[in-house]
């Protein structure tokens, strides 16, 4: 136990050292509550130690959020109900990359319910949010300034529905839409005059029963799609060559004999594409899979995620290391990829941390 403490203690400094500072930055969102701050800037320090830059209250749930360009920042609102309309919102922030401040610019109701997940259009005009609570898609038109404008669609799939992800196919020109109620990943199209989505060719393709797909990832290739099941516990890959989607393997993202309760959450491939990376909730890990070159998958090896509910994580430009964010044990921690260790991981206390992502 000792060894493999000193072990980590001498790998991760020289592992974070390695990298590029500017590739250290990273911000982070979390469920509001408590009246502490849901927002920070971060850096990974060359000791191993996660920095607190700078923070910023911005209220409602901000719990995932993606980039947009010149320093914006879109996040979703997960509540129900934003400036007194039903639905949930979109926030907008600016990272100010010189002075490393957040400034909040404005916000939106987007029109959908409990909103997870939100994604720039592959234009770049358009956000569209997957709204779990409400069982809908929105779209939202961005203004020339890439400040949201106004709500162009909204498709509701039922009370059953639970939409979480979204992802787009530039292949194909398709976006996938995971439906962790439904059991299916719809195919849309974006109609980028309107704003509008519509079905592709063939509207969704079913996942198993009662398995829950979640996440998603999409090879290099756009051929193979990655989409890691909450319910179930397992990945499967898709080949999306064609509208007629089939898919090529399913695999546990637990090890075998493991019995207790546990729950999938989020799925990123490395940027070599040679590894894919799942995170379990319960079990409290990361499983990681060998990607072979049919785009199918070996393993899992399984890495302790150093806290409690890995909800979302992310992987560092160098591919040697995670930040995960552990929600139920209010921590965000720093992880070697390709290494055993024991509870020493270096952490930052944080309420309820909902999504991480690396300043690109």
């Amino acid at each position: 136990m000792r060894n493999q403490i000193l072990l980590l203690m001498i790998a991760l400094p020289v592992l974070l050292s390695s990298c590029n500072m500017a590739d250290n930055m990273f911000i982070a969102s979390g469920y509001s509550g408590g009246g502490t701050a849901d927002l920070l800037l971060c850096r990974l320090n060359g000791n191993g130690s996660i920095e607190k830059i700078s923070e910023i209250t911005v209220g409602n749930n901000p719990s995932y959020f993606t980039f947009g360009r010149e320093g914006l920042i879109y996040l979703v609102n997960e509540v129900d109900t934003f400036e007194m309309k039903a639905g949930g919102g979109i926030t907008t922030l600016r990272y100010d990359r010189k002075n490393k401040t957040l400034e909040k610019i404005g916000s939106i109701n987007q029109g959908g319910g409990g909103p997870c997940h939100i994604a720039v259009s592959d234009d770049g005009k358009y956000l569209i949010t997957a709204n779990y609570g409400s069982g809908s898609v929105s779209v939202v038109r961005l203004n020339s300034g890439g400040i949201p404008e106004k709500v162009t669609d909204v498709i509701k799939y039922g009370e059953r529905s639970h939409p979480h992800m979204t992802i787009h196919n530039p292949r194909l020109h398709t976006y996938y839409v995971s439906d962790l109620g439904l059991d299916r990943v719809h195919q849309l199209k974006l109609d980028t005059t309107m704003g509008l989505l519509m079905n592709a060719d063939i509207a969704h393709f079913t996942c198993e029963p009662g398995s829950g797909p979640r996440h998603m990832a999409i090879d290099r290739q756009n051929a193979n799609l990655y989409v890691i099941k909450e319910l179930s516990s397992s990945i499967s890959v898709y080949n999306i060559l064609s509208d007629t989607v089939t898919v090529k393997q399913t695999v546990s993202t637990l090890p075998d004999g493991y019995t207790e309760k546990s729950y999938c959450a989020d799925i990123h491939l490395s940027r070599n594409g040679k590894m894919v990376y799942g995170s379990n909730r319960g079990h409290n890990s990361i499983a990681t899979f060998r990607v072979g070159v049919d785009g199918t998958l070996s393993g899992p090896s399984h890495i302790s995620c150093g806290g409690n509910w890995p909800r979302n994580f992310a992987v560092s430009k160098s591919g040697r290391l995670f930040l995960v964010a552990n929600q139920r044990s209010n921590e965000l921690s720093a992880i070697p990829a390709r290494a055993e260790h024991d509870d020493e991981t270096p952490s930052l206390p944080f309420n309820a941390p909902a999504c991480v992502r690396f300043l690109r």
